[in-house]
């Protein structure tokens, strides 16, 4: 039987086939398929009622928990598309999305107050309870090509942009990840990440379209080791989704306990970031190697993810990263464990190119450019910049297709492979939230008393990645200007934005040509 693209479609032929198994759970209710469809039937209604024509876009303002799962599949049930919002996010953030995003409505589980002011807001918990037998007034299911969802992304020019993603977009993914790994009915996965992340996304439909029990994880278990270790070995996790920089302190944690970590883990799949070869070796020593470690590459444009590597190797695993700054040779030196990114997965192109869009011989560094049917709509809005980083291209060696521009670097290897070699541009990845060092910059010298102010990556002392601000002031006088800048940053920026340090200097460096010197930056802080 074909499978369905709707993707809405692919959740209840799953519900249909597994009633009675647990689908969701969020530590204060446990659902079934069959429950989970009935409250996403009901919530879809009333949308169908109060939106009859299909294709608007649907603002998602909810904490983590359950609500957030059924608002998703409501939304898509209703033959729209949502956009999530985190109500932790500053107001003025949460306004311009949903102005950039024209919303028709809100689903809430809470009162957004006046930073939605104006449009019509459906709230979750106030909905009359579930009726058995009550179902959404049906319609004929979602375009392949239609968009399932927005997720807003930062900006170079200061403002976030909307990344449009199908139906057909989220099939592809799965459908290539069926391929390589091995993912099941009797699996637990975690809902660990936001809705506002791209991460969720593979959360949420990897589990929920193959029968398994997907468990969200609360922010406060989110933000705790300890906790979350607590909470992997408590409900049977099987498959933990994890970007490198907070699977390290899982690790640690998991290395202080007396018995194995979490027996039953089969699957980490890694993203985000580049991986942490001692995270990965201080697991298999204490918990050997029943779980398999996955390094997945991707982006929010081509759909969560883009290539894979098994990390199978403990040799591999643990070896130390090579000094890729030093080596120049021609690919034939072992790739850096950390940054080796592997092959596409099947179904997808992906090419390292120059700057005259021809492949880069093995060994030589070129932009990564994906293309495929996971190869997301554009930008919401933005036809111009569409146009730019989604060109069609006619590549020696391969057919005329339409290929994302990423701006991300990469060597590719003798076998094929790649190895990540950094960034074209200003953007960096913060704990897998990709930043536009630009956008920060802009939103932060309107600082009162700022003059000038450059954002850049830093590594504390554990080897985490964090932002540090440097700026400067209109005067020697400094007494508030930090705390005011801070405050100013907390209106403006989500909190993954937010620049751990904060550093005055009476000028801002310049290297030889004349720009401000980031790297003589970062060393004020890291040395």
């Amino acid at each position: 039987m074909e499978i369905p693209l709707d993707l809405y479609q692919r959740f209840a032929a799953q519900a249909a086939r597994t009633p009675d198994a647990q689908a969701l759970s969020d530590g204060h209710k446990h659902l079934t398929y069959r429950q989970l469809l009935l409250h996403a039937d009901q919530l879809a209604a009333v949308l169908v009622r109060q939106i009859p024509t299909p294709g608007a876009r649907i603002g998602l303002y909810a904490e983590r928990g359950n609500a957030v799962v059924i608002a998703i599949l409501a939304v898509l049930a209703a033959g729209h598309t949502y956009v999530p919002f985190d109500p932790g996010y500053p107001a003025d953030r949460l306004r311009y999305i949903a102005d950039d995003a024209a919303l028709s409505a809100v689903v809430a589980d809470q009162d957004p107050g006046e930073v939605l002011a104006g449009l019509p807001v459906l709230r979750m918990d106030r909905l009359e309870p579930v009726v058995p037998g009550t179902t959404a007034v049906e319609r004929p299911a979602s375009a392949p090509d239609s968009p399932a969802y927005v997720i807003y992304t930062s900006g170079s020019t200061g403002r976030p942009k909307g990344v449009e993603v199908s139906h057909r977009n989220v099939a592809t993914l799965l459908d290539a990840c069926d391929q390589v790994l091995d993912l099941g009915g009797a699996d637990v996965w975690t809902l660990f990440h936001s809705h506002c992340f791209d991460f969720s996304v593979w959360e949420m439909w990897g589990a929920l379209t193959r029968g398994a029990r997907l468990v969200v994880v609360p922010a406060d278990t989110a933000s705790s080791p300890r906790a979350l270790h607590r909470l992997l070995v408590e409900e049977g996790v099987t498959v933990l989704n994890q970007v490198p920089s907070v699977f390290r302190y899982l690790a640690r944690s998991a290395a202080r306990r007396t018995n194995d970590p979490v027996p039953g883990l089969r699957y980490v799949i890694f993203g985000g970031e580049p991986i942490d070869p001692d995270s990965v070796r201080s697991w298999r020593e204490r918990a050997g190697d029943g779980t398999r470690f996955v390094n997945m590459y991707g982006i929010t444009e081509t759909t969560v993810f883009a290539t894979y590597r098994f990390l199978d190797d403990a040799a591999d695993a643990a070896a130390g990263p090579r000094d890729t700054a030093a080596d120049t040779s021609c690919g034939d030196a072992a790739p850096d464990p950390a940054a080796h990114i592997g092959h596409p997965l099947p179904g997808y192109t992906v090419l390292v190119l120059d700057e005259a869009d021809a492949p880069v011989a093995p060994g030589e560094v070129g932009e990564i450019h994906v293309a495929g049917a996971a190869v997301s709509l554009g930008y919401l809005g933005r036809p111009d910049l569409t146009a730019a980083r989604f060109p069609v291209l006619r590549v020696p060696g391969h057919p005329a297709q339409r290929y994302y521009r990423s701006g991300d670097l990469a060597r590719m290897l003798p076998d094929g492979s790649l190895e990540f070699a950094g960034r074209a541009d200003d953007q960096v990845k913060i704990n897998g939230f990709r930043i536009e060092l630009g956008e920060v910059e802009a939103a932060m010298r309107t600082a009162p008393g700022v003059v000038d102010l450059v954002v850049a990556p830093v590594t504390t002392a554990v080897g985490d990645p964090v932002l540090a601000a440097f700026y400067t002031t209109e005067d020697d006088a400094s007494e508030g200007v930090q705390e005011r800048l801070l405050a100013h940053a907390r209106h403006r920026l989500p909190a993954h934005m937010i620049p751990h340090h904060l550093v005055r200097l009476p000028e801002l460096p310049l290297n030889a040509s004349g720009k401000t010197d980031r790297r003589a930056l970062a060393d004020l802080v890291t040395r």
